[in-house]
């Protein structure tokens, strides 16, 4: 795996990478949570058209981060029918170890011609004490059996919980090591989030789940909420939708004019973050 690590994002600037460094103070970014992330050894994805999603409510949630990807698409002119499919197979609370009798079954139907398939693992499963040690067993095997089939597997590198931005940064360490020991690309969805729940407060990127009710029996009967919040807002799901698009194709979402269900402002600097993040660390030169 590369040594090298990411410099601190540097908001309203260029990204910066670099080798491992020691950073002066003044070299400091407002968001100092992210400044020892390994850098990708695998940076090329193809370009795919037809990709399989395999996850969770993370990608389900807001009609699925698949729907928005081929909104993208096909607001900037590039969906192509009979080429370009996206599918999406999830089960809520899903880890990857509960996913390869399915993966099996997906893999064993050569008439889908899938050209690449989409990892994404439950919110805490790669850096859990009681799950880390079979999420990586069980993605290590996922992704040789993706290999067998010369469809090349991709890794979703999930957020941290709002306002946990030392969960964001073991995550993305997490799922950039196992790429780079497969010679795998990743997707930092993860990174984007941290970067715009800071950069960009004034957008939710999480909805709360409900827990059960206050007062059930008494006409102020409110509704109870979980302390953490980690599934996606449409904010959310749209900014993913983003990063994969940034990534998969090395273009940027700027100046799409799908939107989701949010306004052209709210997408724009969501378009904005996520390509900023993705060049960064996809060391892409070029916006096209």
């Amino acid at each position: 795996m590369k040594s090298n690590l990411i410099l601190p994002f540097l908001w309203a600037t260029a990204f910066i990478l670099t080798a491992p460094v020691t950073l002066a103070a003044e070299a400091k970014s407002e968001f100092d949570a992210l400044n020892n992330i390994y850098l990708p050894d695998i940076t090329e994805f193809d370009s795919p058209k037809r990709i399989l999603f395999i996850g969770n409510s993370f990608s389900f949630y807001n009609n699925g981060i698949h729907n928005h990807l081929g909104s993208l698409i096909r607001s900037a002119g590039d969906w192509q029918a009979g080429k370009n499919r996206l599918r999406l197979s999830t089960l809520s609370g899903g880890h990857i170890y509960e996913h390869l009798t399915d993966l099996n079954y997906y893999l064993s139907k050569p008439d889908e011609h899938w050209e690449a398939m989409v990892l994404q693992g439950h919110s805490n499963e790669p850096i859990d004490a009681k799950k880390k040690v079979l999420f990586e067993k069980a993605t290590d095997k996922a992704i040789s059996m993706i290999k067998e089939k010369e469809i090349k597997p991709i890794l979703f590198m999930t957020w941290g919980y709002k306002g946990e931005p030392d969960m964001a940064e073991k995550l993305a360490n997490t799922y950039i090591k196992i790429a780079n020991r497969h010679d795998v690309p990743v997707v930092p969805v993860g990174l984007a989030f941290a970067q715009a729940e800071k950069s960009l407060a004034d957008i939710e990127l999480f909805v709360p789940d409900v827990l059960g009710v206050n007062n059930l029996d008494q006409q102020n009967a409110t509704l109870k909420y979980r302390k953490v919040w980690k599934h996606p807002s449409e904010a959310g799901t749209y900014l993913a939708a983003c990063v994969f698009y940034a990534s998969l194709y090395k273009q940027s979402p700027e100046g799409l004019i799908f939107h989701g269900k949010l306004s052209p402002q709210v997408a724009a600097q969501l378009q904005a973050i996520s390509w900023q993040v993705t060049s960064a660390f996809l060391d892409i030169k070029d916006k096209t």
